[in-house]
């Protein structure tokens, strides 16, 4: 990994040229998808000096209850503490996660039983404008077939099943979200009251000893931005990604606006595009155009 390009505070190495974000509900029977776009200008003075931008994307399922209640609260967990103030923007995420798990755990054990089964999956970008960092999670399918999360998930003491073709914990087709409390410890390893149909498909035997089968541990990973180069950031929920390969969904998202629509209008015809025809998924998309100060 190269260096960070570093600019006085007073000059931008990287320039946000635009920014849009859309959602289409498909032909699913609710919205369960989030997003979040925070610009410079509404994240709070920080001591680093340093300018930057938020942007995430929540793919709920099972109900919308846990995608929305990330997107209210990331954001000001992200600036809690001095994580994000001392410029450690990984540890930032880390712990923004980690708050906010811990909080859908204390309100669904004060009764908001939907965080138990329902969930949500995250995917975050820290843009630093002045020294051209960007920090977000790594978008990686975290599958219950995936060898070494497979692993995780037996060594944990739960069952990865394929009754419906696809490999599911329970019920559920991923290993990694928020929420889906059922599969976390401690409420997978309630031996006092009755279990979920799903904690029975993914449970061999419930005891104290168990570990959580679905875990809320961030991938993530940093990268330095050239000066001299332009970007596009793209983030999207399985909505797009399942129906365009990565490099269709750059492309579409170039050459729009290269077209002449503006950011936002790209967005919004991406999502609808995608989303039509049959059993189409919810679809989000935040798209970033970046550019480097010598571009």
């Amino acid at each position: 990994m190269s260096s960070p390009a570093h600019a006085p505070s007073s000059k931008h190495a990287i320039k946000p040229r635009g920014v849009g974000g859309a959602s289409a509900q498909g032909t699913r029977p609710s919205q369960q998808d989030q997003y979040m776009i925070t610009p410079p200008q509404e994240i709070p003075k920080m001591t680093i000096h340093d300018e930057l931008a938020i942007f995430a994307v929540f793919d709920g399922h099972g109900s919308r209850k846990v995608a929305q209640h990330a997107k209210r609260h990331i954001s000001e967990l992200l600036f809690e503490g001095d994580a994000l103030q001392a410029g450690r923007f990984e540890d930032a995420i880390r712990q923004a996660i980690q708050k906010e798990e811990e909080t859908l755990l204390e309100e669904c054990q004060e009764g908001e039983d939907k965080f138990a089964i329902s969930g949500s999956t995250v995917s975050v970008v820290i843009v630093n404008l002045n020294n051209g960092v960007m920090v977000h999670r790594l978008t990686q399918d975290h599958k219950p077939e995936n060898p070494k999360e497979k692993e995780r998930i037996e060594d944990a003491g739960g069952v990865v099943n394929y009754a419906s073709e696809t490999a599911r914990i329970g019920a559920l087709n991923m290993s990694r979200a928020l929420g889906d409390l059922q599969y976390k410890n401690p409420l997978n390893n309630d031996t006092m009251g009755p279990s979920t149909a799903g904690q029975e498909i993914a449970a061999m035997t419930p005891s104290i000893e168990q570990g959580s089968f679905v875990s809320s541990e961030p991938s993530i990973i940093r990268v330095d931005l050239r000066q001299d180069r332009r970007y596009i950031l793209a983030l999207t929920t399985d909505g797009v990604t399942n129906v365009l390969k990565d490099s269709v969904i750059i492309n579409e998202i170039k050459t729009r606006h290269e077209g002449g629509l503006g950011v936002q209008q790209v967005a919004d015809e991406l999502v609808r595009g995608v989303t039509q025809g049959e059993r189409r998924d919810n679809a989000t998309c935040i798209a970033v155009f970046l550019d480097g100060c010598l571009s």
